[in-house]
């Protein structure tokens, strides 16, 4: 993780978000708590679900480290028989190097626990089959095979900006100011389809929050007109393929746990489950948090500090 990557304040995350709301999934008003409950941790409420479904980055670790808490909690869960899942928009990493990164960090996920937006990049690709030739907003050494069509990491040329038939936006961490206005001007000549695989504005990676794939793919909108096609949360692609994968527990007892307002609480009433917002460590680390419902008009079901607050466990980092 470069030091050096693209950074918003928090004003400027929340701003940006409430800008692009009305390009997210809707959420029936019927499907906003009137209120939100605080608790103290996800424990207090962990015998009211059997299925509990977590976002990552703000929520199991900040940056490189793990909340605290959060092992533990998710120890004890496995333990008394819970089924578990993580919901990832990181789309940069394979779900072997995730998984790692979990292990490192004291977690002990296995394969069939998580869900990455990644995985639904190809099929995206495949619904627009007459493109065969995509520009990716994506270091060089993305791997790049696991994809159906010729992908080539866009630069500093414009003319491979003009060649290619359509842009995936996968990885903004060596993004620059010079390549998205390529981009921009290459799509206002020849509008052609953007697909976000990280529809992120932004991601808690501890000091900071760092701007994320959605953000430009967002402001290329603004520029041309083409609105981006995405998966990840907020979208329905994640939440189906996790109620796909536990097809025998009832949607009532079912619960999204993250650090955002507008990806996975919007993502969870939206596809009609409960929802749990924290913040230590995460989006919304010290900010009014009421406000921030009053001006997103969503709030979650259950609102607690940390999933694991006032649990105590070691904090693991990740190996680098």
């Amino acid at each position: 993780m470069s030091i050096n990557r693209p950074r918003l304040n928090f004003e400027q995350a929340i701003e940006a978000y409430l800008h692009y709301a009305p390009r997210l999934p809707e959420v029936r008003a019927d499907a906003v708590p009137p209120k939100t409950e605080y608790v103290e941790n996800l424990m207090s409420i962990a015998d009211q679900f059997d299925l509990i479904v977590f976002d990552a980055f703000g929520v199991l670790n900040s940056g490189p480290t793990a909340i605290p808490g959060a092992v533990d909690t998710i120890a004890h869960l496995q333990g008394i028989g819970k089924s578990i899942a993580v919901v990832t928009n990181d789309a940069s990493s394979s779900a072997e190097a995730i998984l790692a990164r979990h292990r490192n960090r004291g977690f002990d996920f296995d394969a069939s626990s998580l869900i990455s937006s990644q995985q639904f990049v190809a099929p995206m690709m495949n619904s627009l089959g007459d493109i065969t030739y995509w520009g990716a907003m994506a270091p060089k050494d993305w791997p790049f095979h696991v994809l159906p069509d010729t992908v080539e990491p866009l630069g500093e040329d414009r003319a491979l900006y003009d060649a290619v038939g359509g842009f995936l936006l996968i990885d903004s961490e060596s993004w620059s100011d010079s390549q998205q206005n390529l981009l921009e001007q290459s799509l206002r000549d020849n509008p052609r389809p953007i697909l976000v695989g990280n529809p992120d504005i932004c991601a808690p990676m501890g000091e900071f929050l760092s701007v994320e794939s959605g953000y430009f793919a967002h402001l290329a909108a603004d520029a041309c007109g083409v609105m981006p096609q995405c998966v990840g949360k907020p979208y329905h692609h994640v939440f189906e393929e996790v109620l796909r994968r536990h097809p025998d527990v009832k949607r009532d007892r079912v619960l999204m746990v993250g650090d955002t307002v507008h990806t996975d609480v919007l993502g969870g009433l939206s596809v009609g489950i409960k929802t749990l917002l924290v913040h230590q460590g995460g989006f919304l680390d010290g900010q009014d948090i009421e406000g921030v419902f009053a001006r997103a008009g969503l709030r979650p079901h259950f609102c607690a500090r940390a999933i694991g607050f006032g649990i105590g466990d070691n904090i693991k980092t990740e190996v680098a």
